[in-house]
């Protein structure tokens, strides 16, 4: 739960995450701005005002909450907001009860439910996932845009890879691809399974900026690639999925010195190979 001072500064919040919000409480007398110094109606007008100018983006269900009595029987306050507002010290067990089942009515808390593992590993990405997962319920198959939330989901993989130890390319912003370079090679199927590495690849390839993004945007948004956001989310979750195992960061120098060591195997064993093969081709 986030909570706020103002009118002003709690419908910016609320904007700025939109995608987020379970429902909205207001205070039927609270501070419109953060200047004022006396808290009136007018703060929960304005935020009501916002509230329902963004209704096309989102609807969020609202509760006016109050402990001002004059307030609440008033019969202004009353007409307009009939059942809509609950009372301090009389109204708390029926506001959790709405909250609770308008909440689960929502298509946002839906899909954390539907992906819990995913939620509770990945917070860092909620906003992102949230959107992402949304392209899924609604088959909007054609919504490109999803193609920047997902490269944004992989700089939070890639510094979480970093942190445990498996990745040695630290990520810096713009090194997607060298970071799932190095997480695809072979020596890197000690710890990592050939499908996520494949998965990591496809994912980064398909929505790192660069002169291919602009082919791709443009194959999704005009129905060309109807199954590439599929098949791209889908391997998004698999990584995501497959990461909740990861070991801790307190282990990084351990990985790090296992990771070597695999490394070292593995270019010993592709010697081996080479020098095998050179001199059966050298037998007469």
């Amino acid at each position: 739960m986030v909570t706020c001072t103002n009118a002003e500064e709690g419908m910016e919040i609320f904007e700025k995450h939109l995608e987020e919000w379970s429902g909205i409480i207001l205070d039927a007398k609270v501070f419109k701005g953060k200047g004022d110094e006396v808290d009136r109606l007018a703060g929960l007008s304005y935020s009501l005002d916002r509230i329902s100018e963004l209704k096309h983006k989102r609807f969020v269900p609202t509760y006016i909450f109050t402990g001002q009595p004059d307030t609440a029987s008033g019969t202004a306050f009353a007409e307009q907001h009939e059942d809509k507002y609950y009372e301090k010290d009389k109204d708390e067990d029926r506001l959790i009860a709405d909250i609770k089942k308008n909440a689960d009515n929502l298509m946002e808390t839906q899909l954390i439910h539907k992906y819990q593992v995913v939620f509770d590993n990945w917070s860092e990405s909620k906003h992102e996932l949230l959107r992402i997962l949304q392209v899924i319920e609604k088959e909007d198959w054609q919504n490109n845009a999803v193609l920047n939330d997902v490269r944004k989901v992989f700089d939070d993989v890639m510094i979480r890879l970093y942190n445990c130890g498996y990745c040695a390319v630290k990520h810096t912003g713009s090194n997607l691809a060298d970071c799932s370079r190095d997480l695809g090679q072979g020596y890197m199927r000690d710890f990592i399974p050939n499908f996520i590495q494949r998965s990591i690849h496809t994912c980064v390839e398909v929505t790192n900026p660069g002169s291919h993004r602009t082919d791709t945007d443009r194959f999704v948004k005009s129905g060309e690639a109807p199954y590439l956001l599929r098949s791209l989310i889908y391997d998004m979750l698999n990584v995501l999925h497959w990461c909740k195992d990861l070991p801790s960061s307190e282990d990084k120098d351990s990985t790090l010195q296992r990771v070597l060591q695999a490394k070292v195997n593995y270019e010993q064993q592709k010697q081996q190979r080479l020098q095998q093969s050179t001199s059966q081709t050298q037998i007469p």
